[in-house]
């Protein structure tokens, strides 16, 4: 009996070691939205100004330690945290929490109509930010660092999956034809030891403009993946959720306010993705997670260098194509275009650098991409991923717009080539919008590729 009882501690002692290796803690909270603080992400200077919070903001921490090896992703209910703010935000929590900052990741949801965080350095934004606001986020980045370390307990196993849905829930707006979307939501389970699930990640490329109506767009609202995080955890399955955004710079959601006459879009699309996401939950595996890297590297993206008279060209062309069409959406882009050519004449380098990032916990592998990738060079680096379970996380660390096809570039090779199509050409050639040259074509295979050396 007295040697029973000891081989029963002796393994009770060693299941506690090894459930030790790996901990996880997280921590949230809810983003105050001040009234008339300008939403961003239909537009420069939409004047979107907030009436109220119908789906609440929140900014998440997850904290992963594995052997007293710690990385970290704070995740905002945001269009973008601009590349400046992370680095940032991510040197003041290495230093006030010793984490290595190279394991510190910054996620968006990318909701389009949350308060805009961040103007351009030539005073160009997506909606001007609110000063209270941007106090709000920083202090709240910190608290919940501070909180999900605090809160790191042992997780006993790790699920992973993939459920498929059964019929699209999203579509391809610029490859309507083709109509190819994100195949997959791809999913994890960080379970206790007791069986209670404490944080699931789930990811999929659909872009969050379900709140899109004629009234709610002037209301902030964390989107479908705000609606869905809710939803996860009010049906118990677990103490957390967080949507990392997969490949949705040409995806759509299927529903929306607009599309379904109803300002319940976000609600209708979101049981969808449930039910969709329900239905592969028992087709889970386990995970090792016995070791933790990463690795963050500023990288120069490949872009196509004008010179002023060039920019001042594509204005021209701009200006002639709205006066034949009896428009002035192209207005505002052909000034970019001109204060662009301003800025070649003085010297100024209009290039992109971004920050690329892998963490790797165990057999997972988060890419965390610093902008928007259509679908389908989003799938081959999870095909071509040599890692157990890939997820692609973007609008990570920055915001470097859409990485198009290069099919796509090969369609629009310049501002005469535009046609009645909006999705497509405006993707491609949105780039004056941050004052930087346009992308080269080959720029979606060249960030994979990045990524997948890295890995």
């Amino acid at each position: 009996m007295t040697k029973s009882l000891t081989v029963v501690a002796a393994f009770s002692l060693c299941l506690g070691f090894f459930a030790a290796d790996f901990q996880l803690g997280c921590a949230e909270k809810e983003l105050e939205v001040p009234l008339f603080a300008e939403l961003s992400g239909y537009g420069a200077y939409c004047e979107r100004r907030n009436l109220g919070v119908i789906e609440p903001l929140y900014c998440r921490a997850v904290s992963f330690n594995v052997k007293g090896k710690r990385a970290m992703i704070v995740y905002t209910d945001a269009l973008e945290t601009a590349l400046d703010y992370a680095r940032e935000m991510r040197k003041a929590i290495a230093e006030k929490f010793a984490v290595s900052p190279d394991g510190i990741a910054f996620v968006a949801t990318h909701t389009h109509s949350g308060p805009a965080l961040h103007a351009d350095v030539n005073g160009l934004s997506f909606g001007i930010p609110h000063p209270a606001y941007q106090k709000t986020w920083r202090k709240a980045v910190m608290e919940v660092a501070e909180k999900a370390i605090a809160n790191e307990e042992d997780i006993a196993d790790v699920i992973v999956g993939r459920s498929v849905p059964s019929e699209k829930i999203s579509r391809n707006r610029v490859e309507r034809e083709k109509n190819i979307t994100d195949p997959a939501i791809r999913w994890a389970r960080f379970r206790r030891p007791d069986g209670t699930t404490k944080l699931f990640i789930h990811n999929f490329g659909m872009h969050p403009v379900t709140t899109n109506g004629k009234v709610n767009i002037k209301y902030a609202s964390s989107d479908w993946p705000g609606c869905t995080n809710r939803l996860i955890r009010e049906r118990g399955l677990a103490d957390m959720a967080v949507l990392f955004l997969g490949p949705a710079g040409d995806q759509m959601p299927k529903k929306t306010s607009i599309d379904q006459n109803s300002e319940e879009g976000t609600m209708i699309e979101s049981v969808d993705y449930m039910n969709a996401l329900m239905a592969g939950l028992g087709n889970g595996k386990k995970i090792s997670v016995d070791n933790l890297s990463f690795t963050l590297k500023t990288v120069r993206m490949p872009v196509r260098v004008q010179t002023a008279d060039e920019l001042r060209a594509d204005a021209k062309t701009l200006r002639d194509e709205d006066a034949r069409r009896g428009e002035s959406y192209w207005k505002d882009k052909a000034t970019r275009l001109e204060e662009m050519a301003m800025l070649v004449e003085k010297g100024r380098d209009l290039g992109t650098s971004l920050d690329f990032q892998v963490i790797r916990l165990g057999g997972i592998h988060f890419f965390m991409v610093p902008g928007e990738p259509y679908v389908e060079p989003g799938i081959r680096l999870l095909e071509q991923a040599k890692c157990e379970f890939p997820f692609l996380v973007t609008m990570a660390n920055g915001a470097g717009s859409y990485f198009f096809t290069k099919s796509s570039g090969e369609r629009y090779p310049d501002m005469k080539s535009r046609d009645n199509k909006v999705f497509g050409f405006y993707e491609i050639n949105l780039y004056m919008l941050a004052h930087r040259f346009r992308y080269e074509n080959n720029v979606a295979d060249f960030v994979m590729d990045t990524l997948l050396q890295m890995e």
